[in-house]
């Protein structure tokens, strides 16, 4: 008795949009919220252990890098993205396959699951089609049923389809012996079958928002048109003064253009203000705006520099928003690898390869953006320490050299046996080079005849 129920995608997405009337004020918020994160997670790596299957995964990712970035952010925004590796008909090569990595939207998706091994007994996949003439005025609407097993695949066009889609209807196998689809779920729950997004938390602030942002505004245009205020000792000689008989008689007088007032003496003009509370909204919208930064957990800065707070701060919410992206890659890490190792699954079976392990290292690329001054300034502190703690006793090169490899990325491990290069041998190789520079040995630099018997 799993949680079936589901976000609301088209909420969603008008509040990522903002195309929503009932949010248009507050509904802004929605894609600093979304595009941040997604922003600094960015694209994973895959790692295997095969170098064949090391390169293929790393080239078809890296074609999919655009598509990938896409299904981060809809999982965000949407809860619950469907990725399915596909081979389709490559169209720049007419009778060749190739593999495509396709993103189903999630409302189409029913997934049936084993309620003992939680996996997929089967995928329901609805494919709605529109028929439109070249005015595009609607004609007709149909849906295609699309049903996927470990061993089948059945297409099934509804009954309002035409004949000639209907006829199309097939069952055909499934050549993988597995689903080809991987679930996406954003914070994924053990009593929910689909996920939750990130702006379901945050969807009531952004309509209390909108609400205070809109009384705001209509209350803007009433007290900034100040009403006009006479106090007079004759209202008929005012008014024969100022106005005409016509204005007086239909009893609408015009204010408009009236750049001067006679007065009698004793008489006085001045204008009427109300208190618009701007003080007060001003207050509210603020509370408001720093409840969607602590619900979304999202930095200020991320919201604009207009905001006052967010310009001496951005160091110190780096700390936080650098957790929340740590737990967001940890979360998808497992979607990931299962993706690539069923994308290596299905690329051996195409090539006919055997490969020992099907398991992929998922990789991601340095979180905290760091200019290079700031990076300098921490590696040459890092690197003094560590030398006067090597050379004091207190810690051994070995263990200096893994703890500074975290911030310099490019470094191997120190000691790799199994390997044809790690960090040790380059060091070696870098000292001989050093010594042979200063010593000047072998080398002629000025490109004058050696001595008779020395070789160059």
């Amino acid at each position: 008795t799993l949680d079936s129920s589901r976000v609301d995608y088209n909420l969603a997405r008008e509040l990522y949009r903002n195309t929503n009337d009932k949010y248009k004020l507050g509904a802004g918020f929605a894609k600093p919220i979304i595009n941040t994160t997604a922003g600094f997670m960015g694209a994973p790596h895959f790692i295997h252990s095969d170098p064949e299957a090391d390169q293929e995964l790393e080239q078809a990712f890296q074609r999919w890098t655009g598509k990938i970035l896409r299904l981060n952010r809809n999982t965000l925004r949407d809860g619950d993205v469907f990725a399915r590796i596909a081979m389709v008909p490559n169209r720049f090569i007419p009778g060749k396959m190739h593999f495509e990595l396709m993103l189903t939207p999630p409302e189409w998706v029913t997934p049936i699951v084993d309620p003992l091994t939680g996996g997929w007994q089967q995928v329901i996949i609805r494919h709605p089609v529109v028929v439109t003439d070249t005015n595009g005025r609607k004609q007709q609407d149909y849906t295609i049923v699309e049903t996927l097993t470990p061993t089948q695949r059945i297409i099934e066009a509804d009954s309002r389809a035409p004949a000639d889609v209907r006829a199309q209807n097939r069952t055909e196998p499934n050549p993988w012996g597995f689903i080809p689809i991987v679930h996406f779920k954003n914070e994924a729950e053990e009593n929910h079958v689909f996920g939750l997004s990130d702006l379901e938390p945050v969807e009531p602030f952004m309509k209390a928002y909108h609400d205070v942002m809109l009384f705001a505004v209509q209350g803007s245009k009433l007290f900034s048109r100040p009403k006009a205020k006479f106090k007079l000792k004759d209202v008929q000689k005012f008014l024969s003064d100022n106005f005409s008989q016509e204005e007086i008689k239909a009893g609408r007088l015009k204010f408009a253009d009236k750049e001067i007032f006679l007065l009698q003496e004793g008489d006085d003009a001045a204008f009427i203000t109300a208190d618009s509370g701007l003080q007060g909204i001003t207050t509210l919208l603020e509370f408001i705006f720093m409840c969607i930064v602590d619900v979304s957990e999202t930095p200020e800065f991320a919201f604009g520099t207009a905001v006052s707070s967010s310009k001496a701060s951005v160091s110190e919410q780096m700390v936080p928003l650098a957790r929340k992206i740590r737990r967001k890659r940890g979360q998808f890490e497992e979607y990931y690898s299962e993706l690539a190792s069923m994308y290596l699954a299905m690329w051996a079976q195409v090539e006919n390869r055997t490969l020992e392990t099907y398991q992929v290292d998922v990789g991601w690329d340095e979180i905290s953006p760091r200019n290079d001054k700031e990076m300098a300034e921490t590696v040459k502190t890092l690197v003094e320490g560590l030398v006067q703690a090597v050379e004091s006793g207190l810690m051994g090169i070995d263990s200096a050299a893994e703890f500074l490899r975290e911030f310099v990325p490019s470094m191997l491990p120190w000691v790799d046996p199994d390997a044809d290069d790690d960090e040790r041998r380059r060091v070696a190789k870098s000292l001989e080079l050093l010594n042979r520079l200063r010593d000047g040995e072998g080398l002629n630099i000025n490109d004058e005849p050696l001595p008779d018997g020395q070789e160059e």
